[in-house]
């Protein structure tokens, strides 16, 4: 019976030449592809900068729109503050001995208009920040509501971009959360040191 411990040997040299040049284009397809992710990576994330510039300047423009339409409220205060100028009249007709006493009421009346809830001063950002503080994880409705009451938005629709907007900014900043149910919540100790070590 003839020894083929020889041919056993080539073979088995000739199947590791075959691991190690397959090793060897697996290794060039994977650092191939390495390239291709990084670039495609690094071209998404541009883009996305470009949008949360855009969404940072359509903020500002939504922060100042309620203070700009406040003055539209201001020809009801000059309703009213025509007022005293007709019920004294009105009073001196009937009671004569009197008309000091009805001049003064009507220009007290005149607070009150004037009196208008004041804008927000706190930014938007720093309200849904402190009020997920406050309460704890909140839905995103929840914050609109919030930010219509305290006066920071017109109407339900403005406050809908506005909010949204607000609220992706602030995440990308590591300063609060989104849960894995939609829920915004504050930022815990280790969420800050994840964005630290992604930095």
């Amino acid at each position: 019976m003839r020894d083929i411990r020889g041919d056993l040997q080539d073979r088995a040299g000739l199947l590791e030449e075959q691991i190690s040049a397959h090793e060897a284009q697996f290794d060039k397809l994977i650092e191939q592809l390495r390239r291709e992710h990084d670039q495609r990576c690094e071209d998404l994330k541009t883009e996305l900068d470009a949008v949360n510039r855009l969404l940072e300047l359509e903020l500002r423009r939504v922060e100042t729109a309620p203070a700009q339409s406040a003055p539209a409220r201001e020809p009801v205060h000059h309703v009213v503050r025509h007022a005293p100028q007709q019920v004294p009249q009105q009073a001196a007709q009937h009671a004569p001995q009197q008309p000091a006493q009805h001049a003064v009421h009507p220009a007290q009346h005149t607070v009150h208009p004037a009196q208008a809830p004041a804008q927000p001063q706190v930014p938007l950002a720093d309200f849904l920040i402190r009020k997920l503080n406050e309460a704890g994880a909140m839905s995103r409705d929840d914050l609109r509501r919030c930010s219509l009451q305290e006066g920071y938005f017109a109407d339900a629709d403005t406050a809908e971009r506005g909010v949204h907007a607000t609220l992706l900014n602030v995440v990308k900043a590591g300063l609060i959360r989104q849960l894995p149910n939609g829920n915004f919540a504050p930022a815990t100790v280790l969420d800050t040191i994840r964005l630290r070590r992604a930095m």
